[in-house]
């Protein structure tokens, strides 16, 4: 089995302070905006868990699970803890996310890495990743009767996902396109 180099672990914990950092951002902006009182309607976090997969794989995993657990125990997330509900919770979004990528990846025949990312694959994999952590989250929620909302609430945290995805996508890109023409000034 390949060890894991200190330098992914690294980087997967960088991405698991991003992603507390982007929840604590999207709770700010939005002032807890909520579909059905656990989707959020721009959830930016969803970028680290695409990103992350893409750049150190399924070490992302448990970055993204430490975070998941974080934002739970301290009430950032609007489930009470107690009886493993924040364990399951917590592992739904950090496996569902990377898996809908890990997915899609296999079935396009695409390199998980930033190589080969055109504009397609990217809204493909981020396509995946938003349906796989719906699909993963409302199950969670309904395993531990937190989510009494009828299945149709899997498209609110779908949508909550992408939105927030392709903003963190555009924020950079804007970024990359605005900058090097500043600084060459």
């Amino acid at each position: 089995m390949h060890k894991p180099q200190y330098r992914t672990i690294a980087t997967a914990g960088m991405f698991g302070v991003l992603y507390v950092i982007l929840f604590q951002v999207s709770d700010l902006v939005l002032d807890n905006v909520h579909f059905g009182g656990f989707a959020s309607l721009l959830f930016l976090p969803a970028f680290i868990r695409l990103l992350g997969y893409l750049m150190v794989g399924p070490w992302i995993i448990p970055a993204l699970f430490l975070a998941s657990y974080l934002l739970v125990v301290t009430g950032a997330y609007d489930i009470a803890p107690g009886n493993d509900v924040e364990h399951l919770v917590s592992a739904s979004t950090a496996i569902g996310g990377p898996l809908g990528v890990a997915v899609a990846s296999r079935l396009a025949r695409l390199q998980t890495n930033l190589a080969n990312l055109t504009p397609l694959r990217l809204l493909a994999l981020s396509f995946a990743c938003s349906a796989g952590n719906a699909l993963f989250y409302y199950a969670s929620l309904r395993l531990t009767s937190l989510g009494a909302e009828p299945a149709s609430s899997i498209f609110a945290i779908f949508a909550g996902d992408m939105l927030g995805m392709w903003m963190i996508i555009y924020l950079i890109k804007l970024a990359v396109d605005f900058l090097p023409s500043r600084l060459g000034k």
